[in-house]
């Protein structure tokens, strides 16, 4: 059995509809056993002034939830340039995830997704980052619309960077919501073989739903379905402070 956990969601301050005790209660009823709040930090990075705020609601929240809660953040947005440098936040922030670059102004694919690999690279090679969020999540660029438009070679490329590195590799279960001009049966198929490339090159997963409102916590249903068929077991499903699930 897959882990019950939920490393990726968003609260009222960032741009969630609920509180962070409201996505907690959400997580208690759904009988999970890890969540990590994440609401946005957009690059450049500044300390933002709700910080301080969810450090208390989360530190409260702690004293009687029946699951473990992680106060995250994910950084939103980042140029290559941001990924250089130390993140300015405070040691409170026990779980970062991180999206790549989305380059602007290109449209050579070649030259645009080259681009995308270097964002990864700097990623991987950021001690400060555990997670690398919805990777490839390109479908809205206006350069690749379809995920089968990405060679193997820039999936096996993205499952090196990855395996060798620290970071793990998010399976967000709404990564369909990215890829819109594709259906839902031939984008899973696609996504399902990038994740068993990343399996078969030793890269580590975890499972986030990315939910906005408590509606979504704990909707994970896509990405165990995904990991599932790409031969991805539970002790290869990264949980923070355990390690893997062994």
């Amino acid at each position: 059995m897959y882990p019950r956990i939920d490393l990726h969601m968003h609260t009222r301050h960032s741009d969630g509809r609920n509180t962070i005790e409201e996505m907690i209660r959400a997580a208690e009823a759904n009988d999970l056993e890890v969540i990590a709040i994440t609401d946005h930090i957009f690059c450049p990075i500044k300390r933002p002034t709700w910080l301080d705020t969810a450090i208390r609601e989360v530190n409260k929240a702690k004293e009687n939830a029946s699951l473990k809660v992680l106060l995250g953040v994910e950084i939103t947005r980042p140029s290559i340039r941001d990924l250089t440098k130390k993140f300015p936040l405070p040691a409170s922030i026990e779980h970062i995830v991180c999206e790549h670059p989305i380059p602007s102004g290109i449209k050579d694919k070649k030259v645009f997704l080259r681009e995308v690999i270097e964002g990864i690279r700097h990623i991987a090679s950021n001690d400060q980052v555990n997670v690398l969020a919805h990777p490839l999540n390109l479908g809205r660029s206006g350069v690749i619309g379809n995920f089968k438009d990405i060679s193997k070679d820039v999936l096996e490329e993205v499952a090196r960077i990855l395996a060798d590195s620290h970071v793990v590799m998010e399976i967000m279960s709404q990564m369909y919501w990215w890829y819109p001009y594709m259906d839902i049966s031939t984008f899973t198929e696609a996504y399902t073989e990038f994740i068993r490339i990343c399996k078969h090159h030793g890269v580590i997963f975890t499972i986030g739903s990315d939910a906005h409102s408590v509606c979504g916590v704990g909707n994970t249903y896509w990405s165990i379905k995904v990991l599932s068929r790409a031969g991805v077991t539970p002790d290869e499903i990264w949980i923070p402070d355990e390690g893997l699930r062994l």
